[in-house]
């Protein structure tokens, strides 16, 4: 993916915020019945990265489903994901050696069908230099040009599930 080598961080930052409402019910052992994952950037909104990237919403559901209890139970709460931001420093269009480094979307916990409560929360993941300094409280990998975007994805997936780790039986955030 890269041109030449780069020594790379790989920093991911999971900021949880608890919407009011009334929130679903689960049991102690968090089963999902639905993985949904879409990207709401477009072209139109001056992005390429689905036009480089056209399976990273299936790998992102790959991976979140990898990390999860999934179940057949319609009853269960369903997860939403929508990337927001695929980015290198900033910029959406990205070069033609499909280097990123940002990687953003909203991850929201729903009962059946959308039902209204749930819990809902940003996931920002972004790759650091070697020389730059790395943010207390985020970790560091260094993954190679052939696993960059698997890396990115799994830190991803590794954060939806931390976020469902944290929820209790009524829905909210305890372990924040």
């Amino acid at each position: 993916m890269f041109t030449k080598m780069k020594k790379t961080a790989l920093a991911a930052s999971v900021s949880l915020i608890a919407l009011g409402g009334a929130a679903f019910a689960m049991d102690a052992t968090y089963k999902v019945s639905v993985i949904d994952v879409e990207a709401s950037m477009s072209a139109a909104e001056g992005s390429n990265a689905m036009a480089l990237y056209p399976d990273i919403t299936t790998d992102i559901q790959a991976a979140v489903a990898s990390r999860v209890i999934t179940s057949d139970d319609a009853g269960d709460p369903e997860i939403r994901i929508d990337i927001r931001k695929v980015a290198l420093n900033g910029a959406a269009i990205l070069p033609d050696t499909k280097e990123f480094n940002e990687l953003e979307g909203v991850v929201s916990i729903t009962g059946p069908e959308g039902a209204d409560g749930g819990y809902t929360f940003p996931i920002n993941i972004a790759a650091y230099t070697g020389d730059q300094i790395v943010p207390e409280g985020y970790i560091a990998v260094l993954p190679s040009e052939m696993d960059f975007c698997e890396a990115m994805v799994n830190s991803f997936a590794d954060s939806v599930a931390e976020g469902l780790d944290k929820l209790n039986p009524s829905g909210t955030d305890t372990k924040s």
